[in-house]
């Protein structure tokens, strides 16, 4: 067939999902990447992009229905470009995302011959966030929701998400409506005009509490007082309410000054049994409830046997590192965020563990600077989406550990970082899919090496 182009109108069989969940379809050994599509559909399809190897395009109409499709359950799917595999029954969802880490592993890193566990799918597939970022929008309307995909000044305003709890849907919309009943507008990034920027809520799956953090341009909050009472007294289980202001362009919701307005500056969460400290600016798992076997299944692979030094790198407040502590001697973590140092340290105080360590500096420095009178037995990692750079892989072969487990949130990277592990003469001999966001093409993956 001849090359595609912009406009054209194509009747397509999708024949499988692409890393990133778009349909793939091939015509004449061309393929054309398919948003809207899932495996066994054939649809009508409108080229949107056509490159010299490929094509992108969206559906038109389909014309017939894969037997793994399903209706939509949200009311805002389609629009606001999140959970785009709602269309996916979830059986098949499990199945296409442990393939995309084999073959992630396969194709990128050249990996072949581990062993696969079984993915392990979610308890929950509705209503398991702990964590939703929301923007507001300028304009007529003040609306607050989520951007709309590749739009950076328009949201979809969000009356029931279905990935976070009813209470903090309805939070969301209180918040809202004390918004646009101020009669002050929404930030607006071209002109840097306005007050109203994100809302970042945040929950306790397992001990209830609710943290609210409002984020705006430079000003005064409007009634703060009476806000803070209301807002609190029709939702008790918010346990911190604070005000960050952003008074930069970036359009980001963390990592800036706040006040408290109501309550604490943090709120707590439990997870296998351990009680942690969680501020606004914190990382922490999504899905409580998947971080557990996730974090179980990384204790699973160290095969702790009580006398090892471990080494926790990107530890964070400490989540991996203060549940490993109880099977080895030794445990230290390392993270580059001074306040995710200081709360992992509380945390460890608050659950009583004696024998863990957590400094704060960039993983390759910190790895390089260090003293150290013996080498650990086990690194474990969980970088960022972006993995760990190379010359971070280098010095963790240079520690000489036994054994690596590695916590990965994108199959890619890991893939990446797994090549140079092998060159380095580790070998990957397990890995595991762990489904922490159903819906979406995303997939947690631990692997032993």
């Amino acid at each position: 067939m001849k090359k595609p182009v912009k406009t054209q109108e194509l009747d397509l069989s999708i024949a499988s999902l692409a890393f990133g969940g778009r349909g793939v379809a091939r015509q004449d050994g061309f393929v054309i990447f398919v948003d809207g599509a899932v495996p066994g559909d054939r649809v009508r399809a409108v080229v949107t992009h056509a490159r010299r190897s490929y094509a992108e395009a969206r559906v038109k109409e389909l014309l017939n229905s894969s037997a793994e499709r399903v209706e939509p359950k949200c009311r805002h799917f389609g629009v606001c470009g999140g959970c785009s595999w709602q269309t996916l029954s979830y059986d098949a969802q499990l199945r296409y995302k442990q393939s995309q880490v084999a073959e992630c592993l396969g194709h990128i890193g050249g990996i072949h011959g581990f062993a696969v566990d079984q993915p392990l799918g979610a308890e929950n597939i509705w209503r398991y966030r702990n964590k939703v970022e929301f923007s507001f929008s300028a304009g007529d309307n003040l609306d607050l929701g989520f951007h709309l995909p590749g739009e950076w000044r328009r949201v979809v305003n969000i009356q029931d998400c279905l990935l976070h709890s009813e209470t903090t849907n309805a939070i969301r919309n209180a918040v809202r409506d004390f918004a646009r009943g101020t009669g002050i507008a929404a930030w607006e990034q071209q002109s840097e005009t306005g007050f109203w920027r994100h809302l970042v809520l945040r929950e306790g799956i397992n001990t209830g509490e609710i943290m609210v953090n409002i984020v705006t341009g430079a000003g005064n909050f409007p009634d703060a007082e009476s806000f803070a009472k209301s807002l609190t007294a029709a939702f008790p289980g918010i346990a911190s309410l604070v005000w960050s202001i952003n008074d930069t362009r970036a359009s980001v919701a963390t990592g800036f000054p706040f006040t408290v307005l109501a309550g604490r500056d943090h709120i707590f969460e439990e997870i296998c049994g351990l009680r942690f400290k969680v501020s606004p600016q914190t990382f922490l798992q999504t899905n409580t409830l998947m971080a557990e076997r996730l974090y179980r299944k990384a204790l699973e692979y160290a095969g702790l046997e009580g006398h090892e030094f471990v080494f926790d790198l990107y530890s964070g407040i400490g989540s991996i590192a203060l549940l490993m502590a109880k099977s080895c001697s030794e445990i230290l973590g390392m993270e580059i965020v001074e306040d995710a140092v200081r709360l992992a340290r509380e945390n460890a105080l608050a659950n009583s563990v004696t024998n863990s360590r957590f400094i704060s500096g960039k993983v390759r420095a910190a790895l390089k600077n260090i003293k150290l009178d013996r080498r650990p037995d086990l690194v474990v990692l969980d970088p960022p989406r972006a993995g760990a750079s190379k010359k971070e892989i280098q010095r963790i072969i240079e520690l000489g550990a036994h054994r690596i487990v590695y916590v990965s949130c994108n199959a890619s990277t890991l893939a990446g970082n797994a090549a140079q592990l092998a060159e380095g003469g580790y070998q990957l001999i397990r890995t595991g899919a762990v489904d922490m966001f159903p819906h979406t093409p995303h997939i947690e993956v631990v692997s032993l090496f």
